[in-house]
């Protein structure tokens, strides 16, 4: 038997590792790392480049190429490296959060209330007519009209200091 397994004897392999529940989750728990790395084997591949001709075109060395595409695990490269990685083979990074199923989110969790806003705006303007709320009311109405158009509150004090 040589150190190469063929095509079918790799196949009956990975099946009987993966049916050990230990081997499964380590393996699933990589799954992410490895399509990563099948893509850019796959980009370099189609762009016909050598290991040493991308690491000129990025401005590293051959060995630091081969251990991006080899040992994802052991090697966190930066997004940095990603992104000349990818730019030297005509391609663009693109890195995405993906919500995973299961899990809670805040929303979820608390129990807000829906905020009517023609009721609000039309509370600030009643403050707004009282001679003591005035100016406050005046702040809080340029706030709400602000925010309602999905401004921070940096930005909206921003534009009142400015205007």
């Amino acid at each position: 038997m040589g150190v190469f397994f063929g095509r079918n004897r790799l196949k009956d392999f990975k099946a009987r590792a993966l049916a050990r529940p230990d081997v499964r989750r380590e393996y699933e728990g990589l799954k992410e790392e490895f399509e990563l790395l099948d893509e850019i084997l796959k980009a370099r591949a189609e762009s016909g480049l050598t290991q040493a001709e991308l690491a000129a075109r990025i401005g590293t060395t051959q060995s630091a190429v081969a251990r991006l595409e080899t040992a994802m695990g052991k090697h966190s490269p930066s997004i940095g490296t990603l992104k000349r990685y990818a730019s030297a083979l005509g391609y663009r990074l693109q890195v995405r959060l993906v919500k995973k199923e299961g899990l809670t989110t805040l929303a979820q969790k608390t129990h807000s209330v829906p905020v009517d806003a023609d009721a609000l705006l039309a509370r600030a303007r009643a403050l707004r007519r009282t001679p003591k709320g005035g100016r406050v009311a005046d702040r809080l109405l340029n706030s709400l009209k602000g925010r309602l158009k999905g401004m921070s509150k940096a930005n909206v004090r921003e534009k009142q200091k400015s205007g």
